[in-house]
C-alpha cells in the first residue's frame, strides 16, 4: 500500500529520487576528493624529501668540486708539494729550517708555503672547522689547521692553541658536529703515497638544508658514509635498528619495521656518501585528519539541504493535494468547491486562481443557459469540457513543469515538456499536417525516450527542406516508432541508432525509418507481411503496422504503403511511399 500511494504522489517521488541523488553523488565525491586529497598531501611531502635530498647532493657537488680543485691546483704548484713533501718525511723542527731557509732565498716578501696554500683555500669555505696533515711512513708526523676556532673548540672540548702542530691535538674519532673527508697526498713523481689531508666540516651547513621550521611532518635524515656508519642525522625518533639497515632497503619506497611502515627515499650515489630520509605513516596520517572533518561537515550540510527540500516540498505537496481534490469534487460534479487562495505569488496560486475563476465563469454560463433543454445543456456542458479539459491539463502541465524547474527537477521538467506538446499534438482535430510537424512530434516522443535511457540512443534526421511543408497524414510514423522501441530497442546497448530520412523522387516522397535493433526472424517477418496486406484479418502484435498500412492506401491508393525489410539482430527497415501532392502544402 505504501508502495501504491508512493506511485500516485508525484512530489514524494521527486523528493525521494532527488534525496538519493544529492547523498550517491556527495558521497563519491567526498570519498573521489578526500583520497586525492589525501594522496596529494602524502605526495607533497614525499616530493619535499625528495627536494631535501636534491639540495644535499647539490651540496657534496659542490664540495666534491672544491676537492678536485685543490688536488688539482696543489699538483700544480710544484713549490707547494715540494713543502708538503718535506713537511711529511721530517720532523717539525727540520721542517721549519726548511722553510726558513727557502723564505731566505726568495725574492718575494710573501711566503709560499702550505700554510697560506690551505689557509687560503679554506678560509674561504665557512663550513670548514680545521684540517689535518698526516704523514703515512712517519705517524708521528702530523700538522693540524684551524679555521674557525670557536665551532672545533665546541666539538672538541679540549684547550687548543695556534700551534700548528698540537701534541695529541688530532681527534681520535670523528668530533661532534662534524663530517670529515680524507684525501690522499701522493708523490707527484713516485705516485706513492705520502700522507692523508683530513678536511673537518661542521655540519651546520647540513642541518640548514634539512631542518624545516614548522614542518607538519617529522621525517629523518641520515647521512651514511661508505662504511655504513651514520656521518650526521636528524633523527625524528627513527629506531637505531632500522638505520642500521637502511642500505639494505634502498631501493623499496615503503618499508615495514615492527610492524610499523616508514616511506624511505635515498640517493646513494653522492660520492662516499649515502643520504636517506625516513616518513613514518603516523605522521603522513596526521595530515589526512580532514578527511574526518570533511565528511562530518558535508554530511552536516547534507541533512540540512534535505530538511530544507523536504520542507518546502511537502508545502508544495499539501498545495497539491488540495488542487488535486478540489478537481476530483469538480468530477463528480460539485462546482461549489473552491480551492483556497495562497499568499505566496506562484505557480501554484496562479493554477487556483485560474482555477476559481474557471469554476466561476462555469456557474455563470449554467446560469445563462439553464433556460435551453436539459439535452441541449448536457451538450454543451460535454463541448465544454472538451475544450476546457485540455487546455486546463496544458496549462496544469506547464505549471508543474515550472515548478520542478525551480525545484532544479531539470529532467522531469523536460519530461513533462515533451509529453505535453505529445498530448497536444495527439489531440488536434487535424486529419493532415506536414511532414514537418510529424517530425518534430516524432523528436518529441524520441527525446522522452532519450530522457528514460540516457546515452542509449542515437536519432540521426534528415529532412530536406523543400519537402519539409508536404502535407502526410498525422500520427503517420509514430506507430513505426513506437514498435522500434517497444520491439527493437535494446537496452543493455550503448549504440541503439535510428535514422528518418526523407527524399523526394519524381511524384512521391520516400520516407525510411531504419534502425540497428533485434530485428525480426524470417518466419515471424512473413507472418507480418501477410497480416498488414489482410484488409479482412486482425493482428495484435503488428496492429500500428497494420493501421499504417491501410491509412496509406485508403488515402492515396493501393499503390501507396508501406514496405518492411529486417534480418535478426541486424536491424529493421521500413519505407513510406506519399505522393508530393503538387503544391498543396498544409
Amino acid at each position: 500500500m505504501a508502495i501504491k500511494r508512493l506511485k500516485h504522489q508525484v512530489f514524494k517521488r521527486i523528493l525521494l529520487t532527488s534525496s538519493l541523488t544529492i547523498i550517491i553523488t556527495v558521497i563519491f565525491l567526498i570519498v573521489l576528493i578526500t583520497n586525492y586529497y589525501s594522496d596529494v598531501i602524502v605526495q607533497r611531502e614525499m616530493d619535499l624529501n625528495i627536494r631535501t635530498l636534491e639540495r644535499v647532493e647539490d651540496y657534496f657537488v659542490n664540495k666534491e668540486a672544491d676537492w678536485n680543485g685543490l688536488i688539482r691546483n696543489l699538483y700544480e704548484k710544484e713549490e707547494i708539494i715540494d713543502d708538503l713533501s718535506v713537511a711529511l718525511h721530517n720532523e717539525y723542527n727540520d721542517y721549519l729550517k726548511y722553510r726558513l731557509d727557502k723564505f731566505t732565498g726568495q725574492t718575494s716578501f710573501m711566503p709560499s708555503n702550505m700554510d697560506t696554500y690551505f689557509y687560503g683555500y679554506f678560509s674561504q669555505d665557512p663550513d670548514v672547522n680545521a684540517i689535518t696533515l698526516e704523514s703515512s711512513e712517519y705517524p708521528e708526523i702530523y700538522y693540524l689547521f684551524i679555521y674557525n676556532h670557536g665551532r672545533w673548540n665546541q666539538s672538541m672540548n679540549p684547550s687548543s692553541s695556534d700551534n700548528p702542530l698540537l701534541e695529541g691535538g688530532i681527534p681520535a674519532k670523528t668530533p661532534e658536529n662534524t663530517f670529515i673527508k680524507t684525501i690522499l697526498i701522493n708523490n707527484p713523481t713516485t705516485l706513492k703515497k705520502m700522507g692523508d689531508l683530513r678536511i673537518y666540516y661542521s655540519t651546520e651547513g647540513l642541518q640548514n638544508i634539512v631542518q624545516r621550521e614548522n614542518a607538519d611532518v617529522k621525517s629523518s635524515f641520515f647521512l651514511i658514509g661508505k662504511e655504513e656508519q651514520v656521518v650526521y642525522s636528524n633523527n625524528q625518533g627513527i629506531p637505531k635498528a632500522m638505520i642500521q639497515k637502511l642500505s639494505d632497503e634502498s631501493n623499496e619506497n615503503e618499508v615495514k619495521w615492527e610492524d610499523k611502515t616508514y616511506f624511505v627515499n635515498a640517493i646513494t650515489d653522492i660520492g662516499e656518501f649515502s643520504a636517506y630520509t625516513v616518513t613514518p605513516q603516523e605522521e603522513l596520517n596526521k595530515l589526512t585528519f580532514v578527511r574526518g572533518t570533511m565528511w562530518i561537515l558535508i554530511f552536516a550540510v547534507l541533512i540540512v539541504a534535505l530538511s530544507l527540500t523536504y520542507t518546502f516540498m511537502r508545502k508544495y505537496s499539501a498545495r497539491i493535494k488540495t488542487i488535486d481534490a478540489s478537481i476530483r469534487e469538480v468530477q463528480k460534479g460539485n462546482l461549489s468547491i473552491r480551492i483556497p487562495e495562497s499568499k505566496t505569488e506562484d505557480e501554484l496560486a496562479t493554477i487556483a486562481f485560474s482555477f476559481n475563476a474557471m469554476l466561476d465563469e462555469l456557474n455563470e454560463y449554467i446560469e445563462q443557459v439553464y433556460v435551453l433543454s436539459l439535452k441541449q445543456n448536457q451538450a454543451e456542458l460535454k463541448a465544454l469540457q472538451s475544450q476546457i479539459n485540455p487546455h486546463f491539463l496544458f496549462n496544469t502541465l506547464e505549471v508543474i513543469r515550472m515548478t520542478a524547474v525551480v525545484d532544479g527537477a531539470k529532467t522531469s521538467s523536460k519530461m513533462i515538456y515533451h509529453l505535453s506538446r505529445l498530448l497536444r499534438y495527439s489531440l488536434e482535430s487535424k486529419e493532415m499536417v506536414p511532414l514537418q510537424a510529424e517530425v518534430e512530434n516524432i523528436q518529441q516522443y524520441l527525446q522522452l525516450v532519450q530522457l528514460q535511457h540516457p546515452d542509449k540512443l542515437t536519432v540521426h534526421l534528415e529532412i530536406p527542406r523543400e519537402i519539409e511543408k508536404t502535407p502526410v497524414q498525422k500520427l503517420l510514423l509514430q506507430p513505426i516508432v513506437e514498435n522500434y522501441i517497444v520491439h527493437g530497442f535494446q537496452k543493455d546497448r550503448n549504440d541503439n541508432q535510428l535514422e528518418i530520412i526523407a527524399n523526394q523522387e519524381k511524384n512521391h516522397i520516400r520516407l525510411l525509418i531504419k534502425d540497428n535493433g533485434k530485428g525480426i526472424q524470417e518466419e515471424r517477418l512473413n507472418t507480418i507481411l501477410e497480416h498488414i496486406n489482410d484488409e479482412e484479418g486482425e493482428n495484435l502484435h503488428s496492429i500500428g503496422m497494420k493501421n499504417v498500412h491501410q491509412r496509406l492506401k485508403l488515402k492515396h491508393g493501393k499503390e501507396y504503403g508501406l514496405t518492411v525489410e529486417s534480418k535478426e539482430n541486424q536491424g529493421t527497415s521500413i519505407t513510406f511511399i506519399i505522393p508530393v501532392g503538387g503544391d498543396d502544402h498544409v
